[in-house]
């Protein structure tokens, strides 16, 4: 069975995409006897550009679209191995855009679990499934929250990070307490971090009432690099100059990855 987690807020600017692309990444090179999926749900396809496959966002056959409103898709032919690195991409598609309006049509049955239903036939292939969540609160964040029951959120040391966290908390309990389960937060993740007294007063407060890492990801200029490369920071070859940063990034991300085995594994087990 695999563990999924959904990286979610729909307050755009966080670096969301940036999380889920590194995690994945990151976690791959934890286990690698393991197989890791990188769901791209956001109808920008921000995360299959990202990953250097930019040109799957608008090409013809079957799509992560067709696999949420249709039956009968081979789930199969949606995945996408990942270029010099060791996971795999289900890419988002262009026809995304109109995903939420399809899927709120009246005879679509089972709405809020149709990615959950499609990453079920995956179960067998995977053992950990991240899935890239777009920047609001409709239909498909609903549908990854439900299929992941565990979330990673990104946020940043600021004031209108800390109100988008709210609604999401909001959110997440309202959908509890409608379809009756549990939702667990693994971690909060400080992202695009600048140090100054005000992100430390900030990320302060945070660690007084949630979960939220002792560490944070510096603002940094590599990571838009490697991501219009579509490459990962770890695979990236950047200039000598930043060489440094890559190895401070490398290493944060697989201190994330780690504390995310730890309590996903954790949190699946309970479930």
């Amino acid at each position: 069975m695999s563990t999924i987690i959904a990286i979610a807020n729909q307050k755009g600017g966080v670096g969301k995409t940036e999380i889920a692309i590194h995690l994945t990444a990151a976690l791959s090179r934890t286990n690698p006897s393991e197989n890791y999926l990188l769901v791209d749900l956001d109808p920008q396809g921000h995360a299959t550009e990202g990953v250097g496959l930019k040109e799957l966002y608008d090409k013809q056959g079957p799509t992560l679209f067709e696999g949420l409103t249709q039956t009968g898709v081979d789930v199969s032919t949606l995945i996408h191995k990942v270029p010099q690195e060791s996971f795999y991409l289900l890419p988002s598609h262009y026809l995304m855009m109109t995903a939420e309006s399809s899927l709120n049509d009246s005879r679509m049955r089972r709405r809020e679990y149709r990615l959950s239903d499609l990453l079920e036939e995956m179960a067998a292939a995977f053992d950990w499934i991240i899935i890239d969540c777009p920047p609001n609160l409709g239909l498909l964040t609903d549908n990854a929250i439900i299929a992941a029951k565990r979330l990673v959120v990104p946020v940043q040391a600021e004031q209108t990070s800390v109100r988008a966290l709210e609604l999401l908390l909001d959110q997440i309990e309202s959908l509890e307490r409608e379809l009756k389960f549990n939702v667990d937060i693994l971690t909060l993740v400080p992202n695009l971090v600048q140090d100054s007294k005000l992100a430390r007063r900030i990320l302060g407060g945070m660690r007084q009432n949630l979960p939220i890492t002792d560490f944070a990801f510096p603002k940094r200029v590599i990571l838009q690099e490697a991501y219009e490369a579509g490459r990962t920071i770890f695979t990236y070859e950047p200039e000598r100059s930043k060489r440094e940063d890559a190895i401070e990034l490398q290493g944060l991300y697989m201190q994330l990855a780690q504390l995310v085995r730890e309590k996903g594994t954790a949190s699946h087990d309970r479930s």
